[in-house]
């Protein structure tokens, strides 16, 4: 395991533009419509793929129904992947993890983000919030991929930000100064964040 020392917005910029750079098919797990979440910014950069979705909420219009237990694509059918918050909220993230593995080609990629301290969040009826993951839990859970590169979101204060009361109408205050903060906390920076990306291959 490769331990990236860049800041998170540089490292998910370099990882989702070589996802892109595939030119295949790509597959946005849990991503429900197409380039919801942060991905609105990368649109431009998936012009020359075949991006599509997935997701077992079909309210959410994805281009595939379906479920990441059990994917309905051929095995090796998908050039790269990306599963962004949704790893928390499966009941077996092991079962995912293989289930993504094999419908990748063989050297195929996939960009993931985790929660690591983040507040219980679910929607009720569709899915529920269940883990919460460490360096150990993705070692373990991509053991027998061929490589992966780990890259933590913020440190102690950005992960404290979360839990301040109405911090959703207070982030673009809070979290350029927590991460300010992260910067000056010593050993803690190596033990506490908020988050992990990790870019793996299969």
């Amino acid at each position: 395991m490769l331990v990236s020392h860049l800041p998170a917005h540089r490292f998910r910029a370099e990882k989702i533009r070589a996802i892109a750079a595939t030119g295949g098919r790509i597959l946005d797990v849990g991503g429900g419509a197409r380039f919801t979440k942060w991905l609105k910014e990368y649109e431009r950069d998936f012009a020359n793929t075949r991006y599509e979705t997935l997701d077992m909420d079909r309210t959410t219009n994805p281009d595939i129904v379906g479920d990441i237990h059990e994917i309905p694509l051929a095995d090796a059918s998908i050039d790269a992947m990306i599963c962004s918050s949704v790893l928390e909220h499966v009941t077996d993230p092991k079962k995912a993890v293989s289930e993504m593995r094999r419908v990748l080609k063989p050297n195929g990629s996939l960009f993931v983000y985790v929660p690591s301290i983040y507040p219980y969040h679910v929607r009720k009826d569709v899915y529920g919030d269940y883990w919460r993951f460490f360096d150990d839990t993705l070692e373990l859970l991509f053991s027998d991929w061929s490589s992966m590169e780990l890259c933590k979101v913020g440190g102690i204060f950005t992960a404290l930000s979360f839990f301040v009361p109405f911090q959703h109408r207070l982030q673009f205050f809070l979290r350029p100064f927590s991460k300010g903060l992260d910067s000056f906390t010593g050993s803690l920076a190596r033990t506490t964040t908020s988050g992990y990306m990790a870019y793996v291959r299969r």
